[in-house]
């Protein structure tokens, strides 16, 4: 029982809200491989760029106001505040010219995709597995199959349009695995709390057979005595 209540913390400690990420990363996943199949791919590769860059810019923006509105200044807060301002020139260059972040576009992507697989794969290994979850290694093969592409996506020297598919190819894999590690995970829950119910029944009724057993022995030694 005690090993039972173990693995159902284990499976409760992964938030199947996670999903969102998946489903979001799968979206952009679609998105890549359809446009560069369509022969978009350079401009799909410049948009995702410019996001990233309006990202970098309003990060910038967010630690200058943090700062500006902050009426103690410590040293930490003139540490964000000038990382936060090269962060904004960055972005700023970044969305002017898009270029030279686009060559760097397959270490950032095989990057995340590594990192995500990995917590594919630990999810699988240490949690679904243990938690006796369905299908368990279907999730686990996802994780292996993104961590892969992950590293090809970084180390293979693909033109922009192949390197897009490629991207989109690996971040559909992943969203797979870590999709498929959601709903599992969902029903190793439910299993465990049936499990969890059932081991609680058992117990209770050990320990009333065991007090029915103490009654017994008790009423035949007053038989006895008597």
């Amino acid at each position: 029982m005690a090993k039972n209540k173990k693995n159902k913390k284990g499976i409760e400690s992964y938030s199947a809200r996670t999903v969102i990420v998946d489903i979001v990363m799968l979206i952009l996943g679609l998105v890549f491989l359809v446009n560069a199949i369509a022969g978009k791919g350079n401009a799909i590769a410049e948009i995702f760029v410019r996001v990233i860059a309006g990202i970098l810019i309003a990060t910038g923006v967010f630690a200058i106001i943090s700062f500006l509105t902050k009426q103690e200044k410590a040293l930490f807060d003139w540490v964000v505040v000038i990382f936060g301002t090269a962060v904004m020139i960055f972005g700023i260059v970044f969305m002017v010219q898009p270029g030279p972040l686009i060559s760097f576009l397959n270490w950032i992507m095989g990057m995340i995709i590594i990192v995500y697989s990995i917590v594919i794969i630990f999810t699988a290994l240490a949690i679904l597995k243990p938690a006796r979850a369905d299908h368990w290694a279907f999730s686990l093969f996802f994780g292996l199959a993104a961590l892969v592409l992950g590293f090809l996506t970084i180390f293979l020297k693909l033109a922009t349009q192949a390197l897009v598919i490629m991207i989109g190819i690996t971040l559909i894999v992943a969203a797979v695995g870590g999709i498929a590690n959601a709903i599992l995970a969902l029903q190793a829950k439910k299993l465990a709390k049936k499990v969890i119910k059932a081991d609680a029944l058992n117990e209770t009724a050990k320990d009333s057979g065991s007090e029915d057993k103490k009654d017994d022995d008790s009423l035949s030694d007053d038989i006895t005595n008597s």
